[in-house]
Protein backbone atom coordinates (compact mmCIF):
# COMPACT_ATOMS: atom_id res chain seq x y z
CA UNK A 1 0.00 0.00 0.00
CA UNK A 2 1.38 3.39 -1.09
CA UNK A 3 2.46 5.64 1.83
CA UNK A 4 0.70 8.69 2.11
CA UNK A 5 2.46 11.79 2.19
CA UNK A 6 1.10 14.63 4.48
CA UNK A 7 -0.63 16.89 1.80
CA UNK A 8 -2.37 14.05 0.72
CA UNK A 9 -3.60 12.92 4.65
CA UNK A 10 -4.20 16.82 5.39
CA UNK A 11 -6.20 17.13 2.07
CA UNK A 12 -8.09 13.73 2.52
CA UNK A 13 -9.02 14.70 6.59
CA UNK A 14 -10.22 17.86 5.41
CA UNK A 15 -12.37 16.58 3.09
CA UNK A 16 -13.89 14.39 5.14
CA UNK A 17 -14.53 16.57 7.71
CA UNK A 18 -15.99 19.10 5.27
CA UNK A 19 -18.00 16.40 3.32
CA UNK A 20 -19.72 15.46 6.86
CA UNK A 21 -19.58 17.75 10.01
CA UNK A 22 -19.90 21.30 10.12
CA UNK A 23 -16.65 21.95 11.39
CA UNK A 24 -15.38 23.01 7.66
CA UNK A 25 -17.07 24.18 5.18
CA UNK A 26 -19.32 22.21 3.11
CA UNK A 27 -18.35 23.18 -0.15
CA UNK A 28 -14.30 22.47 0.94
CA UNK A 29 -14.48 18.76 -0.85
CA UNK A 30 -15.94 20.13 -3.94
CA UNK A 31 -13.25 21.75 -5.14
CA UNK A 32 -11.67 18.58 -7.12
CA UNK A 33 -14.23 19.02 -9.45
CA UNK A 34 -13.38 22.58 -9.92
CA UNK A 35 -9.45 22.85 -9.82
CA UNK A 36 -6.99 20.57 -11.89
CA UNK A 37 -3.52 20.19 -12.65
CA UNK A 38 -1.59 22.83 -13.89
CA UNK A 39 -4.18 25.55 -12.72
CA UNK A 40 -3.44 28.99 -11.44
CA UNK A 41 -5.71 29.55 -7.99
CA UNK A 42 -6.04 32.39 -5.87
CA UNK A 43 -7.02 32.36 -1.89
CA UNK A 44 -8.49 35.93 -0.99
CA UNK A 45 -8.33 35.63 2.84
CA UNK A 46 -6.45 33.02 3.32
CA UNK A 47 -6.29 32.57 7.17
CA UNK A 48 -4.88 29.71 8.19
CA UNK A 49 -4.40 28.31 4.63
CA UNK A 50 -6.80 25.62 4.70
CA UNK A 51 -8.37 26.44 1.29
CA UNK A 52 -4.81 27.34 -0.31
CA UNK A 53 -2.96 23.76 1.44
CA UNK A 54 -6.14 21.89 -0.46
CA UNK A 55 -5.66 24.39 -3.67
CA UNK A 56 -2.03 23.26 -3.59
CA UNK A 57 -2.82 19.68 -3.64
CA UNK A 58 -4.94 19.78 -6.64
CA UNK A 59 -2.98 21.72 -8.62
CA UNK A 60 0.20 19.94 -8.65
CA UNK A 61 3.61 20.83 -9.31
CA UNK A 62 3.12 22.66 -12.35
CA UNK A 63 -0.01 25.06 -11.05
CA UNK A 64 0.29 27.72 -8.97
CA UNK A 65 -1.31 29.28 -5.68
CA UNK A 66 -1.67 32.63 -4.65
CA UNK A 67 -2.62 33.03 -0.66
CA UNK A 68 -3.32 36.55 0.44
CA UNK A 69 -4.22 37.58 4.18
CA UNK A 70 -3.23 40.78 5.41
CA UNK A 71 -2.54 39.35 9.19
CA UNK A 72 0.28 37.63 9.69
CA UNK A 73 -0.89 36.44 13.12
CA UNK A 74 -3.85 34.75 11.87
CA UNK A 75 -4.46 31.30 13.11
CA UNK A 76 -0.81 30.45 14.03
CA UNK A 77 -1.26 26.78 15.63
CA UNK A 78 -3.46 25.48 12.16
CA UNK A 79 -0.72 27.34 9.71
CA UNK A 80 1.90 25.74 10.87
CA UNK A 81 -0.08 22.17 10.80
CA UNK A 82 -1.49 22.94 7.24
CA UNK A 83 1.44 24.13 6.27
CA UNK A 84 0.09 25.92 3.43
CA UNK A 85 2.91 28.44 3.00
CA UNK A 86 5.98 26.17 3.10
CA UNK A 87 4.33 24.24 -0.46
CA UNK A 88 6.74 24.98 -3.19
CA UNK A 89 4.02 26.07 -5.22
CA UNK A 90 1.89 28.61 -2.89
CA UNK A 91 2.77 32.22 -3.25
CA UNK A 92 1.82 34.32 -0.25
CA UNK A 93 0.95 38.08 -0.31
CA UNK A 94 0.85 39.41 3.19
CA UNK A 95 -1.44 41.85 1.97
CA UNK A 96 -5.58 42.79 1.95
CA UNK A 97 -6.98 42.86 -1.54
CA UNK A 98 -9.74 45.48 -2.38
CA UNK A 99 -10.82 48.34 -4.57
CA UNK A 100 -7.66 50.67 -4.67
CA UNK A 101 -4.43 50.04 -3.78
CA UNK A 102 -3.03 51.50 -0.16
CA UNK A 103 -2.61 51.61 3.25
CA UNK A 104 -5.68 50.65 5.65
CA UNK A 105 -6.79 49.70 8.80
CA UNK A 106 -7.95 46.00 9.30
CA UNK A 107 -10.30 46.00 12.38
CA UNK A 108 -9.94 43.11 14.73
CA UNK A 109 -12.66 41.85 16.91
CA UNK A 110 -11.29 40.17 20.60
CA UNK A 111 -12.99 38.24 22.38
CA UNK A 112 -12.85 36.17 25.42
CA UNK A 113 -10.10 34.28 24.09
CA UNK A 114 -8.30 37.01 22.64
CA UNK A 115 -8.06 38.43 18.43
CA UNK A 116 -10.81 36.45 16.74
CA UNK A 117 -8.85 37.33 13.25
CA UNK A 118 -11.87 35.27 11.17
CA UNK A 119 -14.02 38.04 11.99
CA UNK A 120 -11.67 40.92 11.18
CA UNK A 121 -12.61 43.30 7.98
CA UNK A 122 -11.03 46.12 6.23
CA UNK A 123 -12.16 49.50 7.39
CA UNK A 124 -12.74 51.23 4.26
CA UNK A 125 -16.13 52.95 3.51
CA UNK A 126 -17.89 51.39 6.35
CA UNK A 127 -20.53 52.15 7.95
CA UNK A 128 -20.57 50.80 11.82
CA UNK A 129 -19.26 47.14 13.08
CA UNK A 130 -22.10 45.55 11.15
CA UNK A 131 -21.97 41.68 12.48
CA UNK A 132 -19.26 42.30 14.92
CA UNK A 133 -21.15 44.69 17.22
CA UNK A 134 -20.93 41.40 19.25
CA UNK A 135 -17.87 42.01 20.50
CA UNK A 136 -16.63 44.24 22.93
CA UNK A 137 -13.35 45.50 21.76
CA UNK A 138 -11.57 46.32 18.39
CA UNK A 139 -8.17 47.01 17.49
CA UNK A 140 -7.24 48.73 14.69
CA UNK A 141 -4.22 47.60 11.99
CA UNK A 142 -2.69 49.28 9.24
CA UNK A 143 -2.39 47.08 6.79
CA UNK A 144 -0.89 46.80 2.82
CA UNK A 145 -4.07 46.99 0.41
CA UNK A 146 -3.64 45.85 -3.19
CA UNK A 147 -6.31 45.38 -6.35
CA UNK A 148 -6.58 41.64 -7.61
CA UNK A 149 -5.33 43.27 -11.10
CA UNK A 150 -2.48 44.81 -9.14
CA UNK A 151 -1.58 41.20 -8.02
CA UNK A 152 -2.04 39.81 -11.14
CA UNK A 153 -0.26 41.96 -12.89
CA UNK A 154 2.93 42.06 -10.66
CA UNK A 155 2.39 38.77 -10.45
CA UNK A 156 2.91 38.28 -14.51
CA UNK A 157 -0.21 35.99 -14.76
CA UNK A 158 -1.29 34.46 -18.14
CA UNK A 159 -4.17 32.46 -16.38
CA UNK A 160 -6.17 32.73 -13.78
CA UNK A 161 -8.46 29.95 -13.36
CA UNK A 162 -10.36 29.41 -10.03
CA UNK A 163 -10.61 32.47 -7.04
CA UNK A 164 -11.94 31.93 -3.17
CA UNK A 165 -12.63 35.23 -1.76
CA UNK A 166 -13.50 35.21 1.83
CA UNK A 167 -13.48 38.36 2.97
CA UNK A 168 -16.17 39.47 5.72
CA UNK A 169 -18.60 41.54 3.61
CA UNK A 170 -15.80 43.35 1.72
CA UNK A 171 -16.37 41.04 -1.96
CA UNK A 172 -17.45 43.36 -4.06
CA UNK A 173 -14.92 45.91 -3.57
CA UNK A 174 -12.08 43.40 -4.17
CA UNK A 175 -14.13 42.17 -7.35
CA UNK A 176 -14.36 45.91 -8.59
CA UNK A 177 -10.52 45.87 -7.74
CA UNK A 178 -10.03 43.19 -10.25
CA UNK A 179 -12.50 43.77 -13.06
CA UNK A 180 -9.70 43.99 -16.06
CA UNK A 181 -8.37 40.48 -15.01
CA UNK A 182 -11.89 38.98 -14.23
CA UNK A 183 -13.05 40.01 -17.85
CA UNK A 184 -9.75 38.53 -19.57
CA UNK A 185 -9.18 35.45 -17.50
CA UNK A 186 -13.00 34.58 -16.62
CA UNK A 187 -12.10 32.48 -13.80
CA UNK A 188 -14.15 30.16 -11.26
CA UNK A 189 -15.65 31.91 -7.99
CA UNK A 190 -16.06 30.55 -5.14
CA UNK A 191 -16.98 33.65 -2.86
CA UNK A 192 -18.81 33.95 0.83
CA UNK A 193 -21.42 36.19 0.73
CA UNK A 194 -23.92 37.22 3.70
CA UNK A 195 -26.01 40.25 4.24
CA UNK A 196 -25.08 40.77 7.65
CA UNK A 197 -21.58 41.54 6.60
CA UNK A 198 -21.96 43.50 3.86
CA UNK A 199 -24.18 45.94 5.45
CA UNK A 200 -21.26 47.68 7.27
CA UNK A 201 -20.15 48.21 3.62
CA UNK A 202 -24.03 49.69 2.53
CA UNK A 203 -24.33 47.43 -0.25
CA UNK A 204 -26.35 44.05 -0.49
CA UNK A 205 -25.62 40.87 -1.84
CA UNK A 206 -27.63 41.32 -4.59
CA UNK A 207 -25.21 44.18 -5.80
CA UNK A 208 -22.73 41.37 -5.70
CA UNK A 209 -24.76 38.87 -7.52
CA UNK A 210 -25.45 41.69 -10.12
CA UNK A 211 -22.22 42.63 -10.81
CA UNK A 212 -21.13 39.58 -11.89
CA UNK A 213 -24.31 38.44 -13.54
CA UNK A 214 -23.23 41.67 -15.40
CA UNK A 215 -20.22 40.41 -16.73
CA UNK A 216 -21.58 36.65 -17.78
CA UNK A 217 -21.55 34.58 -14.73
CA UNK A 218 -24.05 32.02 -13.82
CA UNK A 219 -24.69 31.69 -9.32
CA UNK A 220 -24.80 28.33 -7.67
CA UNK A 221 -25.72 26.93 -4.27
CA UNK A 222 -24.68 23.55 -2.87
CA UNK A 223 -27.45 21.66 -2.13
CA UNK A 224 -25.82 17.87 -2.45
CA UNK A 225 -24.56 19.03 -5.74
CA UNK A 226 -24.16 22.65 -7.58
CA UNK A 227 -27.70 23.97 -8.10
CA UNK A 228 -28.12 27.25 -10.31
CA UNK A 229 -29.54 29.99 -7.60
CA UNK A 230 -30.46 33.25 -8.12
CA UNK A 231 -30.38 34.79 -4.91
CA UNK A 232 -28.75 34.85 -1.45
CA UNK A 233 -30.01 33.07 1.36
CA UNK A 234 -29.71 32.41 4.78
CA UNK A 235 -29.22 28.84 4.42
CA UNK A 236 -25.91 29.44 2.52
CA UNK A 237 -23.27 31.33 3.07
CA UNK A 238 -20.86 30.41 -0.41
CA UNK A 239 -21.77 30.60 -3.72
CA UNK A 240 -20.01 29.10 -6.71
CA UNK A 241 -19.76 31.48 -9.74
CA UNK A 242 -18.85 30.14 -13.26
CA UNK A 243 -18.78 31.83 -16.93
CA UNK A 244 -22.74 31.16 -18.05
CA UNK A 245 -22.79 27.84 -19.91
CA UNK A 246 -19.82 25.85 -17.76
CA UNK A 247 -21.85 24.19 -15.72
CA UNK A 248 -24.63 21.81 -17.65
Amino acid sequence: MPRLDRPTLTTAVANLLARHTRYLDTELHTLPALVGPDDVCLDVGSAAGLYSQALSHLVGPAGLVHSVEPLSFSHPLWSRVLGARRRGNVRHHTMALGERPGRVAMRVPFGAHGPDTSRSFLAWNTHGLGSNDEFAQHADLLVDVNTLDGLCAGAELTRLDFVKIDVEGGELHVLRGGERSIDRFRPTMLIEIEARHTARYEYSPDDVVNWLAERGYSMYAWRRGWRAADKVCVHANNYLFRPTGAIG
